[in-house]
Parts: C-alpha cells; sequence; structure tokens
C-alpha cells in the first residue's frame, strides 16, 4: 500500500449502459473491483459507491446517482471523484466543463482511472479535456450511425417504433393489425370527424370503456395523440419525413387528411404548421396510389 499521510474520502462512480454490459472490463462489478483497490493502495477512505445501471451517458441531468453525487459534493463529504474512464463518467463536453469548475471551486479533485490521470494538475485538466472532447465525437458518431441504420429501415418500409396502439409486433420489421385496439383507433377517427372536439370523444371513449396500449384511460391529449399519427394510414415517419410502411393500414389517406384539416380549422395551430406539409405528402401519394 502507498503511504499517505493525508487520509482522504472518495467517491467512487462507476455506470454501465445496456449494451456496455456484455463488454468485458465494462461491467459494474469489474469498475468497482478495481477502484475500490485504487483506494486501498493510496490509502484513501471509500466514502460512498454510487452506481447508475443501464444508464447512457447522453448527460448527467438524467443518472439518479450521479445528481446524488453531484449533490454530495456541493457537501463538501468527499474529497476525490473517481471513475473507470470519462466515458462512464460523461460523454458531453458541456457538462464535463461544467462539473470540472465546480469540483475545482469546492476543492474536490477527479480521477480516470484507465486514463492515468486527474484534475490536481494542470496538465491532468487539460488531458481530461481532450479526452472529454473525443468521447462526445465518439457518442455523436455513434448517433449518427444509429440515425443512418434507423432511416434505413424506413426507407424499406420496415417499423420506426417498437409498440404503437393498435397494432401488434409482426417479427422485428412490421406490424399486424390488433382488432380490439383496431376499433378505438378508428373510433376516434370517426367521432372526432364528426364532433370537432377532442373532449368530447375522450368522454365517449371513456364511455364505451376504451384503453390505451397500456391500460390507460383516453383524455383529450391522448385522443389528439392518436389523430395525429400518420402510421395509421400506412406511413412510417423518421426525423419528420414520412416513409411507406410495409403493413396494413387501419384507416384511409382521405380519413387521415380530413382529420388533420379539421384540427386546423378549431384553433389547433401548432398541429397546423405541423402537419402542413405532410398533408400535401398524402395528397401525393394518394394520387400516385390511384393512378
Amino acid at each position: 500500500m502507498i503511504e499517505n499521510t493525508l487520509k482522504k474520502r472518495v467517491a467512487i462512480y462507476i455506470r454501465v449502459s445496456t449494451l456496455d454490459q456484455a463488454e468485458r472490463g465494462y461491467s459494474l462489478d469489474a469498475q468497482e473491483k478495481a477502484l475500490r483497490k485504487w483506494c486501498e493502495d493510496h490509502g484513501h477512505e471509500v466514502f460512498f459507491l454510487y452506481a447508475d445501471r443501464g444508464i447512457s451517458a447522453k448527460d448527467i441531468l438524467h443518472r439518479p446517482e450521479m445528481r446524488h453525487l453531484l449533490e454530495d459534493a456541493k457537501r463538501h463529504k468527499f474529497d476525490i471523484v473517481i471513475f473507470w474512464a470519462l466515458s462512464r463518467f460523461t460523454r458531453s463536453v458541456q457538462d464535463l466543463y461544467f462539473t470540472m469548475e465546480s469540483f475545482k471551486k469546492l476543492g474536490i479533485d477527479m480521477i480516470s482511472y484507465t486514463e492515468s490521470f486527474d484534475t490536481s494538475s494542470p496538465m491532468g485538466r487539460a488531458m481530461i479535456g481532450i479526452i472529454g472532447i473525443f468521447a462526445q465525437l465518439e457518442r455523436e458518431l455513434t448517433g449518427e450511425r444509429v440515425a443512418a441504420a434507423l432511416r434505413e429501415r424506413a426507407e424499406q418500409g420496415k417499423r420506426t417504433c417498437s409498440e404503437v396502439l393498435g397494432y401488434d409486433l409482426a417479427g422485428k420489421d412490421s406490424f399486424t393489425i390488433n382488432a380490439k385496439e383496431s376499433e378505438y383507433v378508428r373510433f376516434c377517427f370517426d367521432y372526432y370527424n364528426k364532433t370537432k372536439n377532442l373532449s368530447r370523444v375522450a368522454e365517449e371513449a371513456n364511455r364505451r370503456g376504451y384503453k390505451g396500449k397500456r391500460g390507460k384511460s383516453p383524455t383529450a391529449w391522448s385522443i389528439q395523440k392518436i389523430i395525429t399519427r400518420p402510421i395509421y394510414c400506412g406511413f412510417n415517419s423518421f426525423c419528420g419525413k414520412l416513409y411507406t410502411g410495409d403493413y396494413e393500414p387501419i384507416i384511409d389517406i382521405k380519413t387521415f387528411s380530413l382529420t388533420q384539416v379539421l384540427l386546423m380549422q378549431h384553433g389547433k395551430k401548432a398541429l397546423a404548421s405541423k402537419h402542413l406539409e405532410a398533408l400535401k405528402t398524402f395528397s401525393d401519394l394518394a394520387d400516385l396510389k390511384s393512378a
């Protein structure tokens, strides 16, 4: 053990995302074991183990244990934060710099175990910033690859969501109509086109005992969400664009288009701008299909 005349309190932070769990060396157990050993070797006391399980590194605020760590830091409960690698801590350069500055003011050092540097020296702070830039680049490139793969699926007519009212999954690429749920979907379109009132549709849907995919009762907001989804007339949406889906529609294009027009006429200004271009697309597609 390395002799240390000043015993410090160390906060250990470990994280693993769903994708990381199968990767060698990234398991929570492996991270914890190595970081506890580091504390022992340096004669420091482990104050607390903060562990976020199955959570991505996209940002700090959506990680419960990270928020817990930051709150404890404000109360000066530890002197050092150690983590397995910068990619486990954050891949956002903005979050990294903000956290570094906050910890610096609090007199707390940050140490990356596998990258062998810390923020207790000017060189360490510079190096951790450089690594942070590349960590963010990796995240953004991964996001682009995922988006490209999803776009390719959409262009091939494959589904771009994993759950939607009115359909059951058919393999990994398509849907089949769920008879009971599709009845609810058709009712929403038909009754709104008749009454032009979302609240009345919700009231009648509740009276008839309709429920959402996860058993929730109908509301005006949930009805609005249903009747503005182009998936019901045969089109997948991805990044604001529409793609012909390889599955059976629940309603026809004409009914969907009429519903959007009625919504615009009855004060749904946000929807009006959102669906204005979509309506033109639907019109063009309808003409092609009838040709």
